[in-house]
């Protein structure tokens, strides 16, 4: 998953530490781009009506934003769904300031709505903002607590640890409160959020779906099918949804931006492989690919006169790594870890993605905070894994299981990973599941041995790395933790960093907790990656997001 230069000036410095790394330019389809609001500089201007389609292969898991965790769930909720803030609607280093939303201002110090110590954040919600249709009232914000709570008291909800340093949170999970003391109505219009100590990271966790604004007479209605009818207040309505078909979004008729969105309709069309969506888009019934360019293909049309100012490139700040079970022998040994961390030949895998990714070796990828330029834990090291195995008890290897998805490249770098392992006598049979089976069997314990996974970013802050990926409260059902390794002195070190108000310093505290994992290898840490994707040549004011990655909202139809 992803998320900032603020009035804050503390998370100002972090936005600036974020966008280091994003050194490719990212131009608008149809001409040269200025970084505007979508716009073009070629003489395009946004134009009213009309649909995109947005070819994926996969579809959601859910579309409840208390539950929904997953690339393409967040895709199409970011366009159903609001919060208080999100950020701008533009490429690069201005993609990463937070605006408003559903706020009449994003908080600070300066302006009030953070108190001098850190620990009360006010929100002053704009007047007149309606649900969409049916519901057709007003938002509240006793509506903002109630989708709060309601998130936060859902057993299934993978969020919850973000929000845990909220007054009162703690006693409510326990079922030892009825509600959340520290999440205030104060009036109609004015919410206030009391923290148990000073968080830089709780704006960013505040943008994430997990928090967005859902009517309870809605949910109400829905029960557990809630997460097939979505509705909230963003800029498009939820239409329906046809299982492996599409999934149709329309024109919000209360949104509350004056001319916004440009497009009528929303597309999502599903069960498209990425060559198959190439091809679709190449005849004009595709308009984005949701999955990105095969890897096989990106150089051909990176030099293709007709299409190569179609094809758009970002780093992103994500990683693709193993994850190894420590619930499961043998790899509960952290030597078995080790050697698997030291097989494999990253830079093989970034060929097979014809350079679209950068062989990584710590645990922070570029453009992180506490990510460090030339940082290896690891190497490519086939004698010294064997090495390893034979400290661990295994002189011979073993046999196991290697999983992964079905999803383009996956089963390939799979194959190459399948080869280290062997050469380092590791046996290891693979196997290729559906997207959602496979989301779903990764945070179940002691039924996937090691596999590949993926974490994009939720928000540009070192704790959306260690709190999901590290710690002992995701390392359960449903969580992100899928190695299922925690360690107290990660959790020490973590909890000491969240409380730390000096934003250098606590950078700091966050970069040191790389040592912690890699002592133990929690994961084998793979490739970072770049995005490159296409537009059709009827988009207009297209560009990628650094936090959203796909921005519909702000494109149109030429």
């Amino acid at each position: 998953m992803k998320r900032t230069s603020i009035v804050r000036r503390p998370l100002a410095v972090l936005a600036l530490l974020v966008v280091a790394a994003m050194a490719l330019a990212l131009v608008a389809c149809g001409g040269e781009g200025d970084e505007g609001d979508g716009a073009t500089t070629g003489g395009d201007t946004p134009k009213q009506g009309g649909s995109l389609n947005l070819a994926y292969l996969t579809e959601p898991s859910s579309l409840d934003p208390a539950i929904a965790y997953n690339v393409i769930d967040w895709q199409i909720e970011y366009e159903v769904f609001d919060s208080f803030l999100r950020y701008a609607p533009k490429p690069g280093v201005e993609g990463t300031t937070l605006i408003p939303a559903l706020a009449a201002e994003v908080p600070s110090v300066e302006n009030g709505g953070i108190s001098e110590d850190g620990l009360v954040y006010t929100f002053h919600l704009k007047e007149g903002i309606k649900f969409q249709p049916p519901v057709d009232r007003e938002v509240t914000a006793a509506d903002f607590k109630y989708s709060f709570e309601r998130m936060m008291g859902e057993p299934r909800a993978p969020g919850t640890s973000f929000y845990m340093g909220v007054v009162g949170a703690e006693e409510f999970m326990a079922g030892e409160a009825d509600e959340i003391t520290g999440y205030k109505v104060v009036d109609d219009y004015t919410v206030e959020i009391t923290l148990e100590a000073p968080d830089l990271s709780f704006l960013h966790a505040l943008t994430m779906e997990f928090c967005s604004v859902i009517p309870e007479e809605w949910v109400e209605k829905w029960g557990k099918e809630i997460n097939r009818h979505p509705l909230g207040t963003g800029r498009y309505v939820f239409d329906h949804w046809t299982p492996g078909q599409e999934i149709v979004l329309t024109k919000n008729p209360n949104y509350w931006e004056e001319g916004k969105p440009y497009l009528d309709e929303l597309r999502f069309v599903l069960s498209f492989n990425p060559s198959t969506a190439l091809l679709k888009l190449q005849q004009a019934e595709v308009d984005i690919l949701g999955d990105g360019l095969p890897p096989s293909d990106i150089a051909r049309l990176q030099n293709d006169p007709e299409w190569k100012d179609y094809v758009h490139s970002q780093p992103l700040i994500a990683i693709s790594y193993l994850f190894l079970n420590d619930a499961m022998p043998p790899f509960d040994n952290p030597k078995v870890r080790e050697a698997i961390a030291w097989a494999v030949d990253r830079d093989n895998l970034v060929k097979l993605q014809g350079g679209q990714a950068q062989a990584l070796y710590q645990f922070y990828p570029p453009g992180m905070p506490g990510h460090v330029e030339g940082k290896e834990y690891y190497g490519y090291d086939p004698e010294q894994a064997k090495q390893l195995l034979a400290e661990a008890g295994y002189p011979d290897g073993f046999k196991t299981m290697l999983y992964t998805d079905n999803v383009d490249p996956n089963p390939k770098l799979m194959q190459s990973v399948q080869a280290d392992l062997k050469v380092i006598g590791i046996e290891a049979e693979l196997k290729t599941m559906g997207n959602n089976a496979y989301y779903n069997q990764q945070s179940t314990p002691e039924t996937l041995t090691m596999g590949s996974f993926g974490w994009w970013m939720d928000f540009p802050d070192p704790s959306d790395w260690i709190l999901p990926l590290f710690s002992k409260a995701s390392a359960v059902p449903g969580g992100m933790n899928s190695s299922f390794w925690w360690s107290m002195e990660l959790e020490d070190a973590y909890a000491a960093a969240q409380n730390m108000t000096d934003p250098e310093a606590r950078i700091e505290a966050f970069s040191a907790m790389q040592d912690i994992i890699a002592a133990d290898t929690a994961y084998a840490p793979l490739y970072s990656l770049i995005q490159t994707t296409m537009c059709s040549q009827n988009v207009g004011g297209f560009y990628l997001h650094p936090v959203y990655q796909f921005n519909p909202s702000n494109y149109w139809r030429l």
